[in-house]
């Protein structure tokens, strides 16, 4: 073999990063680096745009101007946890724009991804708890006509929080701030590796794994009665599809770059991958309001009346009607707040 095509067999990424512009020892991936962060900020600038007063409406709304049923309460437990997440975004966006120079101190270092982490369990625990509230509607009425209410539904949110709380620690605790670099990252010697993998398992693909089984189920049960309760599916199906395609990407490059060889790319894509994951804190209103009846309809429509709308119980009546069930009389903590 000669001398040319060995070099030609031997490419390294020094060799790949002059396709994406020119490098240096502080800007590692040159100006490919510099236009994956302006992405960065685009997404992170449209969250903060459209989450901040869209889950603000959504909140108000459904606490203040809605009747308060079992489905108000999930959706408005999303919406605390994804105003929450929103409120986070301009600090991630400086930092973005600061080169990720961290300009807030040490308790800010600790305080901000234990939000983001919280909002992520707290969302996708609420959505599972959103899938298991629909199958036990279909697949056991009886029980649920006797069991589900707007209390227990409330104790079950506080439920999620606590355990969102606790698996959120070691951001909290872990977290510092290197002087050296101005950096927030994690403490030397805590094993990153375990903590990416509990969120994947526990925020990820064990919350999916409920969800499809629920789902499954209460197709093969109800397919010829899924035209009544069309639009509540499609409110929550659209829910939780966009966090699980949102929400991927983040896991992905987050394992990847804990168990791959320091992968250049998945390093690059770090940041978009985190900032994609925002995006899912903003979309939740927009599909309260445009999904379940025709555009021009939703245009008409009053905000309230879109929301009540999302919020529905249909899926609960038209299943427990199908069955010969009496349905229960409206219980006084369902009462028009």
């Amino acid at each position: 073999m000669t001398e040319e095509s060995t070099l030609n067999y031997n490419l390294s990424w020094k060799d790949f990063e002059d396709l994406f512009g020119p490098s240096n020892e502080t800007d590692p991936y040159g100006t490919h680096s510099n236009t994956i962060n302006i992405v960065s900020i685009a997404l992170c600038s449209l969250s903060c745009i459209l989450g901040i007063p869209g889950n603000a409406i959504v909140i108000w709304i459904a606490r203040f101007k809605m009747k308060r049923t079992v489905n108000t309460v999930w959706f408005l437990n999303l919406a605390c946890a994804d105003f929450l997440c929103c409120l986070s975004i301009p600090f991630i966006i400086a930092e973005t724009v600061l080169d990720y120079d961290w300009p807030y101190g040490s308790f800010l270092c600790k305080v901000l991804p234990t939000v983001i982490v919280l909002n992520m369990f707290a969302s996708v625990f609420t959505l599972t708890l959103i899938s298991l509230d629909r199958f036990a509607q279909v697949i056991m009425p009886v029980w649920s006509q006797n069991h589900r209410s707007v209390c227990l539904a409330q104790v079950l949110c506080g439920a999620v929080w606590m355990v969102s709380f606790l698996l959120s620690l070691p951001s909290l605790i872990y977290r510092s701030l290197k002087s050296d670099h101005n950096q927030c990252l994690y403490g030397d010697g805590t094993d990153v590796k375990t903590i990416y993998v509990t969120r994947f398992v526990l925020g990820f693909m064990g919350p999916l794994l409920v969800i499809v089984v629920c789902y499954s189920l209460i197709a093969m049960k109800v397919r010829s009665s899924f035209s009544k309760s069309k639009k509540a599916l499609k409110i929550i199906l659209g829910v939780i599809i966009a966090f699980f395609v949102c929400w991927l990407p983040y896991h992905i490059v987050g394992l990847i770059i804990e168990y791959g060889d320091d992968l250049p790319l998945a390093e690059l894509l770090n940041s978009p991958s985190l900032s994609l994951a925002y995006i899912n804190s903003c979309v939740n209103p927009i599909l309260y309001v445009f999904i379940g009846q025709d555009f021009k309809d939703k245009l008409r429509m009053s905000l309230r009346r879109a929301l009540e709308n999302a919020f529905s119980e249909d899926m609960t009546k038209s299943t427990v009607q199908s069955r010969g069930l009496p349905s229960r009389s409206t219980p006084s903590s369902e009462a028009e707040l």
